[in-house]
């Protein structure tokens, strides 16, 4: 019962963590998303100053847990491994908005395997002196 507790609280966890991007990611600089975030596996150029750049994250790389019992076999306890699919618009190389599609939910907890593309963002400087975007 206590995995299952565990497991449901990291993934609401997570979920928050996207929901917080949602916003505290607006004013980030392309550099700082790119630190933070990694490349982007696509880009798009909409005009002279506004860009889309999306990320993408595969099943099984936002946690979850196998488990393989003698006898039993293995369980996967968040079913599919599902995927999620995130994009940001940037205009004159700042963050506008954010955006998450994709198989991303997990039962209870929208967006959670998102997560990791976002999680190390949260936690950077936003800007000189302000201090990081998410607390803790």
């Amino acid at each position: 019962m206590m995995a299952w507790l565990a497991l449901g609280g990291c993934a609401m966890q997570d979920a928050r963590i996207v929901e917080d991007a949602r916003s505290h990611m607006i004013g980030l600089q392309r550099a700082d998303l790119y630190v933070c975030a990694g490349f982007p596996s696509k880009t798009a150029r909409i005009d002279v100053m506004r860009e889309m750049l999306s990320y993408e994250s595969r099943g099984g790389e936002a946690g979850g847990l196998n488990l393989s019992i003698p006898v039993v076999g293995g369980i996967n306890l968040t079913g599919d491994p599902g995927y999620c699919h995130a994009t940001f618009e940037l205009i004159d190389g700042v963050v506008t908005r954010v955006g998450f599609g994709g198989d991303n939910d997990v039962p209870g907890a929208p967006s959670a395997r998102c997560a990791p593309i976002v999680k190390d963002c949260l936690r950077m400087p936003h800007q000189p002196g302000i201090g990081p975007l998410r607390a803790g």
